[in-house]
């Protein structure tokens, strides 16, 4: 049997035709960048008389938060930073990453239970700063949340919603 090289010119153009996207979805795959980054700022929620028994009563919080993408170890992770200023120095302070904007109904991204709380101290000024894993979209909006006594929905006292930029890589 012989083959023309007309065929085989072809058979082997087409060859490499389908092989091209598959490697190229296999480097884009493993070389994906990871996303930019997040940042945001806490403003106080007004608590409803409900609310305000569950959480306490709410002074002032100002403040910031700020996810970073960091490639660490082989993984992609953020490192989350939050500073606030609040007027009630010794508070206990829970945070967590929820779906939506400030107001809608948590849905958390995160096992929140496993982020670490932190306190103020005596002027009222905290910080945390924490490393994890978190699939964020860039379409879409998170809120970040700073709670007393839990993670529920009544016991948020200051809110953040995050904005993506996609510079801070």
């Amino acid at each position: 049997m012989t083959i023309s090289l007309r065929s085989a010119a072809t058979a082997v153009t087409l060859a490499a035709l389908l092989a091209a996207p598959s490697a190229r979805a296999q480097t884009e795959t493993t070389e994906a960048p990871m996303l930019g980054g997040w940042s945001g700022q806490f403003r106080s929620i007004l608590m409803t008389q409900d609310s305000r028994n569950a959480g306490g009563l709410t002074g002032r919080i100002t403040g910031t938060v700020t996810l970073q993408p960091v490639h660490e170890s082989g993984l992609d992770l953020y490192n989350i930073s939050i500073q606030v200023s609040t007027t009630t120095p010794g508070d206990e302070l829970e945070w967590g990453v929820s779906m939506g904007r400030c107001g809608s109904k948590l849905i958390m991204v995160e096992n929140a239970n496993q982020m670490p709380s932190f306190v103020t101290r005596a002027g009222g000024d905290g910080e945390v700063q924490h490393k994890t894993a978190l699939d964020l979209n860039a379409q879409a909006s998170y809120q970040v949340g700073l709670f007393r006594n839990g993670h529920a929905q009544q016991h948020m006292i200051a809110c953040a919603n995050l904005r993506y930029d996609e510079r801070m890589r």
